[in-house]
């Protein structure tokens, strides 16, 4: 019998996002059997009760999960911006602490956000050369040039919802207190996404470009495929990532957001597949609707053909 490759993997959340934690869970656990997956944890707001089900769940599925506990005292105090949409928590902070916290033999760490799914096999990244660098992380398309922070082009600015960490360096190079130093001194400059913004500058020019397979954000789903051809897309996908608007919500964005559903109804949440409508001012329904128009477009290439014959014959 072949050894199983190991996984080392850092979840962190609060009581809010138990039901999209779940869902990540079932991913996971459908798509990596093959592997030997240690789940580090760091959670807030549940119950014991929650915790056990959680550790019966992971055991049932051959794995292993560890939670940690930090003071939440001292993380109260951080910046968390306001926003009506995606509202931010405390526990956007949990990861800067996980280097400190899992066991010594631990080398290599990969952190995902619970607002993901794992699509594939992680032992290919878990195990990915990262040329020296402290992290290796997916650039964030969705973010603009960033010179206020130091950071002036785009692809120099990394998405912090997968992080692949070398845990020995990012200890030796002081990545954690660097960060944590940004948040508590320059609220100001970073309080749209403080806990991204602040790696960014403490890891800048020191983090490697992953490949978009390992962060599907929804701006690396190419447009023209149409849903029938997503299968053929999602076999070399690693991790989908929701990062704006959620799949649970009307007006999420992401192109894949029927796949959040498929595996929300494998779950043990299947309730999670429930989609809650949202309702939206008038200028922002018309740009989900123009949006949905467009995936319509796409998704019917049939219908785009008929279109532009009829236009054409029209045009006679």
């Amino acid at each position: 019998m072949s050894k199983k490759n190991n996984v080392q993997l850092a979840l962190a959340f609060d009581d809010k996002y138990i039901t999209p934690f779940y869902v990540l869970l079932a991913s996971l656990f459908i798509n990596n059997k093959q592997n030997e997956v240690v789940i580090h944890t760091i959670v807030s707001g549940i119950t014991d009760k929650d915790k056990n089900d959680i550790t019966t769940y992971v055991q049932e599925n051959n794995s292993e999960i560890i939670f940690y506990d930090i003071d939440l005292d001292y993380v109260s105090k951080l910046i968390v911006p306001e926003k009506d949409e995606n509202p931010l928590t405390g526990a956007m902070y949990y990861r800067l602490f996980f280097p400190f916290l899992v066991p010594s033999e631990v080398q290599r760490l990969l952190y995902i956000d619970v607002d993901t799914l794992v699509v594939g096999d992680l032992a290919g990244l878990a195990a990915l050369d990262l040329n020296g660098k402290t992290v290796g992380a997916v650039t964030d398309r969705d973010m603009p040039v960033r010179s206020d922070i130091g950071i002036h082009s785009v692809e120099h600015y990394f998405n912090s919802g997968v992080l692949l960490i070398d845990i020995a360096q990012w200890k030796a190079n002081r990545i954690s207190e660097k960060a944590l130093k940004i948040i508590s001194e320059e609220p100001d400059l970073i309080k749209g996404y403080p806990d991204q913004d602040a790696l960014n500058m403490a890891l800048r020019n020191d983090w490697y470009q992953l490949e978009p397979k390992y962060n599907v954000m929804r701006l690396y789903v190419p447009e023209a495929v149409p849903k029938r051809g997503f299968g053929s897309f999602l076999l070399d996908q690693k991790i989908i990532h929701y990062n704006g608007k959620k799949p649970w919500f009307s007006d999420c964005e992401h192109r894949l957001r029927h796949v959040y559903q498929q595996y929300a109804r494998l779950s043990l949440r299947p309730e999670a597949s429930h989609v809650t409508n949202v309702q939206l001012p008038k200028d922002k329904r018309a740009k989900l609707r123009r949006s949905r128009m467009i995936e319509f477009y796409f998704d019917h290439p049939e219908l785009v053909t008929v279109w532009r014959r009829l236009k054409a014959l029209v045009g006679r």
